[in-house]
């Protein structure tokens, strides 16, 4: 049995009681881990990808092939994190059995084609690519937590479009971003 008392509890950032394999638009941002700088640089305003920030880029572009439901939006790699949007569409919602009072995530229990869901199986992914592809079975790609928002009408989802392209132009100006 493992000793949990010198680590806190983590603490989940979903919204309870809230279907995240519900139609709508999902802006979410997730990081490197230790937010190393391991996706490739910012030069002239421009992500330039390296070999691991292209295999981050192709799966996010591949995933409505694994999740017809999922239709990919504006989406940026930086070099140490990503951010993009996804919707989930209502016609393939409907392809499944409706449950009565929504879908919710819990621990050990994934709703499929739900943002966690997804993004679970993304990062698993990309991570496996790097690995084999590197040749580094040990390597750590991703945080294990990610930020997520709903977007809940026109002018969020064009503030996150507009904070997701914008992003590499700024990333000179933050000055908690390293230099890679």
């Amino acid at each position: 049995m493992r000793d949990t008392s010198a680590h806190p509890a983590r603490r989940s950032i979903r919204l309870q009681k809230m279907d995240y394999s519900h139609p709508g638009a999902y802006f979410l941002t997730f990081c490197a881990f230790e937010k190393r700088c391991i996706f490739g640089t910012i030069e002239g305003g421009h992500p330039l990808l390296n070999t691991i920030g292209e295999i981050a880029r192709a799966c996010w572009v591949d995933m409505p092939n694994h999740f017809p439901n999922v239709k990919v939006h504006d989406f940026v790699v930086m070099p140490n994190h990503m951010h993009g949007i996804l919707g989930i569409e209502e016609r393939a919602r409907r392809a499944v059995p409706l449950r009565e009072g929504g879908q919710f995530e819990a621990f050990r229990g994934p709703v499929p084609g739900s943002i966690p869901t997804i993004m679970r199986s993304y990062k698993s992914a990309v991570t496996k690519q790097v690995r084999d592809t590197t040749g580094n079975r040990t390597i750590q790609v991703w945080q294990s937590t990610y930020f997520e928002r709903v977007l809940r009408n026109g002018e969020e989802f064009k503030n996150a479009s507009r904070y997701i392209l914008e992003n590499p132009i700024m990333w000179h100006l933050d000055k908690v971003n390293p230099t890679p």
